[in-house]
């Protein structure tokens, strides 16, 4: 055994000292190949056909890991230089550059084959010039490049990029219409100089980032988005419509959200026309100021929101939902989250308007808390406890419980008929108006005129 492992490791040893061979070959042999093994190590600079911007409407570049630089140019010709400075080994077959362009219905293609395999980029780069005489559509497309447009007196009618892994920095310059990302792993990043024009936007992308948070948009479509980030300013509309995603969408200001999939956290600060979001797993979303008719739900995750100024239907499975500044009417439903909810100081009261001050909810296991509320109804399926502070009783007011706890606090001037009952469980009210200063614990239905001979509100 002994004999067998010395020579396997000769063996081993040799076929790495033939490998040092081989590597020293390619190395120090131009232009030499060996099991269709090359090196390469040689910088170059080559410059394409040049076209005049008057025949073309559209440009295409496609390119693989070479960094890409979108350049202004006072020329009446759109060309592209390429600086290729790549070493280490490669196929035979990949050791080469090659550009090709060809203009067809005005639409100019660059095909650019880089050299690659076992190589390192190194300072290899390729620079696109484009007239600034004529507003022109232009689709990026590459593997892994580090894309940069950085030209302030650059106008692109369309703008399309698409990428596996490759980030793209717009840093200066001008977008007249829409915009098209194909994003996958890469970041695409729009600063502050860039002027929009709200632009559509359709977005894919698997893990990769959006950072678009100074820009004004108009329609944004998220065609997929399995766990990457997007960050916008302000939206006219934002639809998703995905069987599966998940990831993080934060916006500043959007008139309409109309969301349907699995699982994001949806982060917004203000929402001016309506939100229809549904997600069917896990999510948590977070508005700070809500206006429009509204529904939102989600299966397990948490549901956060600041001032809502219009009706609103709420539910979540397993999550908590809390309301920290309700103006009107809210629909609200959990299983076995948590409900808090609290009605602001300056809300309209139930005797103006119908809707404001109101709450309809269902749980099963949890908690409800509301206060400031002028008229509820609430049916428990199960265990749920119930929190009620009441600053009027107006209308008519029903609380079903099951099995759990319910406390409600009323403000002492409110006039209304009070009735109680319960098949098992204790019962005490104790109001200042009643007969019995310690308030009665009948199970018993009881019927007690609270501040009033007669009332429509109970």
């Amino acid at each position: 055994m002994k004999k067998v492992g010395k020579y396997i490791t000769l063996s081993l040893l040799l076929l790495l000292g033939l490998c040092c061979v081989g590597i020293l070959y390619l190395f120090f042999v131009p232009n030499s190949s060996l099991f269709n093994i090359t090196y390469i190590g040689k910088a170059s600079k080559h410059v394409s056909k040049q076209y005049s911007i008057n025949s073309v409407n559209k440009i295409n570049l496609n390119s693989r890991k070479f960094d890409v630089n979108v350049l202004s140019t006072d020329e009446t010709d759109v060309y592209i230089e390429v600086f290729s400075n790549p070493f280490g080994f490669v196929l035979t077959k990949n050791r080469d550059l090659n550009i090709s362009s060809t203009l067809t219905n005005n639409i100019l293609t660059f095909d650019i084959s880089e050299p690659h395999g076992a190589a390192i980029i190194n300072d290899s780069y390729i620079n696109l010039y484009i007239p600034t005489i004529k507003e022109i559509d232009l689709s990026l497309s590459n593997y892994k490049a580090k894309t940069t447009i950085n030209s302030s007196d650059l106008v692109i009618k369309n703008l399309s990029y698409s990428t596996h892994n490759g980030d793209l920095h717009f840093e200066r310059g001008e977008v007249k219409q829409a915009i098209n990302l194909n994003l996958e792993k890469s970041t695409f990043s729009i600063s502050n100089s860039v002027k929009t024009n709200s632009n559509d936007l359709n977005i894919s992308l698997t893990t990769g980032k959006l950072n678009a948070s100074n820009c004004e948009f108009g329609d944004v479509t998220i065609i997929a988005n399995e766990r990457g980030v997007i960050n916008l300013g302000n939206c006219e509309n934002l639809v998703e419509n995905v069987g599966f995603a998940g990831g993080r969408i934060n916006i500043d200001r959007v008139s309409h959200i109309n969301i349907k999939t699995s699982d994001s956290n949806i982060s917004i600060n203000e929402v001016t026309n309506g939100a229809i979001i549904e997600l069917t797993k896990s999510g948590n979303i977070s508005i700070n100021n809500l206006t429009g008719v509204s529904a939102i739900s989600t299966s397990s995750g948490n549901i956060s929101l600041g001032t809502t100024n219009s009706s609103l239907t709420v539910s979540s499975d397993t999550g908590n939902i809390s309301i920290t500044n309700a103006k009107l009417k809210i629909a609200a439903k959990t299983n076995y989250g948590n409900i808090n909810i609290k009605f602001a100081d300056d809300a309209d009261s139930f005797i103006n308007n119908s809707n404001a001050r109101t709450l309809t909810a269902t749980l099963k296991k949890g908690k409800l808390t509301v206060s400031g509320i002028e008229n509820i109804k609430v049916t428990i399926t199960d265990s749920a406890k119930v929190d009620v502070n009441m600053q009027n009783v107006l209308g008519e007011n029903l609380i079903d419980g099951k099995n759990g706890n319910i406390k409600v606090v009323v403000n002492k001037d409110s006039q209304y008929i009070l009735k109680t009952l319960s098949s098992n469980g204790n019962v005490r009210v104790n109001l200042t108006q009643t007969t019995e200063y310690y308030g009665y614990t009948t199970r018993e239905e009881r019927t007690t005129n609270v501040n009033c001979t007669t009332s429509t509100n109970s």
